[in-house]
């Protein structure tokens, strides 16, 4: 018995050991945990690096939180610093970022709010700016924002889109069952045959028409009527020009018999017979008649001529007829 009992202290004293050795590795593993999640977590959040910081101003951050990321060119450069309300239309985010991204953020960069993925975190995007642009964006300035989409007003919208195409369709079930049953023009057209017929008659009628036409055409084509003479034959052309020639002669025998009035009217200017009279007249009136002027009339002639003058007129006259006639012989 003597023997037994220290070989169980011995027992339990490797026991306690044994137990002491796995509870210490436990703890060490524990601690190594912590200070690997510690160093993580501070390099993610930009606690152990040089950084900067710059703050931009937006009227709705759209659910963004402190410690989210901030990206640029889709690589993560920084962390959201703090969010504050300044005014009822302005909030104002702190964004530290990597010292690395500072010599390629210019001053025109433009930051906004998007999501990671499509269900993502909400996180900062930010555009580098111009390329010619030289001027960089220091530390504590603020950057230029673009306010995200109000997704809530986005979904409004789908939801009155949702709405007036649920009328929409409503209203075509209804007219597609109309159509259906018979009633009006297009029901007419698609499921009866009434403007087949009617098209039919107005083809029939257009041929008729168009044989009708044809005739006439020919009509007219073999000359016949007053068209076809006026277009096909020259029965007009040749009465026209016979009235030109007619009109020509006429013009012709005009200025014939004006030029044998003239002359007579000269002749009697020199006559003996009425040289009295023309003096008579031009000492009433107090001009002398020239060469052109107004022939007198055949009845104011005779009222100034006594008998005698009228009888020797006419013997003369009948003289120079004579002589004519004698002469055409």
């Amino acid at each position: 018995m003597a023997a037994t009992a220290p070989a169980q202290n011995t027992g339990k004293m490797k026991t306690k050991t044994a137990q002491n050795i796995r509870t210490g590795i436990f703890t060490l593993a524990g601690i190594l945990l912590f200070v690997a999640g510690i160093f993580i977590i501070g390099a993610k959040k930009n606690m152990f690096g040089d950084t900067f910081l710059i703050y931009g101003t937006f009227s709705n951050v759209g659910g963004l939180q402190v410690g989210n990321n901030i990206r640029f060119a889709g690589i993560n450069v920084g962390t959201v610093e703090d969010i504050r309300i300044v005014s009822d239309t302005m909030i104002r985010v702190d964004m530290r970022m990597q010292q690395q991204v500072k010599p390629f953020l210019k001053v025109d960069a433009l930051a906004s709010i998007g999501s990671d993925g499509l269900m993502g975190d909400k996180l900062i995007t930010i555009n580098s700016g111009s390329a010619n642009e030289v001027k960089i964006l220091g530390g504590g300035s603020r950057i230029r924002t673009v306010n995200p989409v109000d997704f809530e007003k986005v979904i409004g919208t789908f939801t009155n889109v949702a709405d007036n195409a649920e009328i929409i369709t409503r209203e075509l079930a209804g007219m597609a069952v109309a159509i259906r049953s018979g009633n009006g023009t297009i029901s007419k057209l698609l499921y009866t045959d009434d403007l087949s017929r009617s098209l039919q008659g107005t083809a029939t009628n257009a041929e008729a028409i168009t044989g009708s036409l044809a005739g006439i055409a020919s009509q007219i084509r073999s000359g016949k009527g007053s068209v076809g003479s006026l277009l096909y034959t020259d029965s007009l052309s040749n009465n026209m020009e016979s009235v030109v020639n007619n009109a020509n002669a006429a013009m012709v025998t005009i200025n014939e018999a004006a030029y044998g009035f003239s002359e007579n009217m000269k002749a009697l200017h020199g006559n003996v017979f009425l040289r009295g009279y023309f003096k008579r007249k031009a000492r009433d009136g107090g001009e002398v008649p020239i060469e052109g002027a107004v022939t007198p009339t055949s009845d104011e002639i005779t009222s100034e001529l006594d008998e005698s003058d009228l009888r020797a007129i006419i013997t003369e006259a009948q003289k120079a007829l004579d002589e004519k006639k004698s002469g055409n012989k």
